[in-house]
């Protein structure tokens, strides 16, 4: 009777919320990791255009590029609209995100290059451009488009030459069934090699592991 009791007693504490851990909260997981981006791009002062539109954004952190939507090639801009002098070398960043990274080289890198963001989840692309647009770059532009039917399409069209294209920890899909959303498909590698100008380079970078591949 007595070990009945201690079981009964012990099933309604580890019942009680209380005698538990909480579960992590992904909502302060995602702050703190917002905070550390904040931090690492510090010198970018984009603080200040939060209050204008909005610090964190809700958005899927994965899309299906098979999708119908994602399927119809995106327009290239007009390039003298978007860019002060179109005839500079330009690089593209496949999968921008959420653009700390080309808006940071766009401002401190000592070349004379255009930089072009490619991403294919709308909000980020809008409050991305956003801050181009209050920074006042002149070199820099973001399109929502799926680079793996736009790239061809877009690149093709611009009036200078193709320098440099990035693609920074694309989602690997490591089975089987899924390769095929993978972002790496050989049209788009074709497409790169093919537009590429010569000594340009491609660089992807893959978590801990970085490989540069020169054009020649």
């Amino acid at each position: 009777m007595a070990w009945t009791a201690t079981a009964t007693l012990w099933c309604r504490l580890i019942r009680l919320p209380s005698a538990r851990c909480p579960p992590p909260s992904r909502a302060r997981c995602s702050a703190q990791s917002t905070d550390a981006v904040d931090k690492e791009y510090a010198d970018l002062n984009l603080r200040p255009l939060y209050t204008n539109r909005g610090q964190h954004l809700r958005i899927r952190q994965h899309v299906n590029p098979l999708s119908s939507s994602f399927s119809e090639p995106t327009e290239p801009p007009e390039w003298k609209e978007v860019f002060e002098d179109p005839l500079l070398p330009l690089m593209v960043d496949i999968g921008c995100g959420s653009g700390r990274f080309l808006i940071w080289l766009a401002k401190n890198s000592g070349q004379r290059r255009n930089y072009l963001g490619l991403e294919i989840r709308g909000k980020l692309v809008e409050r991305t451009q956003f801050w181009v647009n209050e920074l006042g770059l002149r070199n820099i532009h973001f399109m929502f488009a799926n680079a793996t039917v736009s790239f061809e399409q877009i690149i093709s069209s611009y009036p200078g030459p193709l320098s440099l294209v990035s693609i920074l920890c694309p989602d690997p899909h490591f089975k089987k069934r899924h390769h095929k959303r993978r972002v790496l498909q050989s049209p788009l590698v074709d497409s790169i090699t093919k537009n590429l100008c010569l000594g340009s380079h491609t660089i992807r970078c893959t978590g801990s592991s970085c490989r540069h591949e020169r054009k020649i």
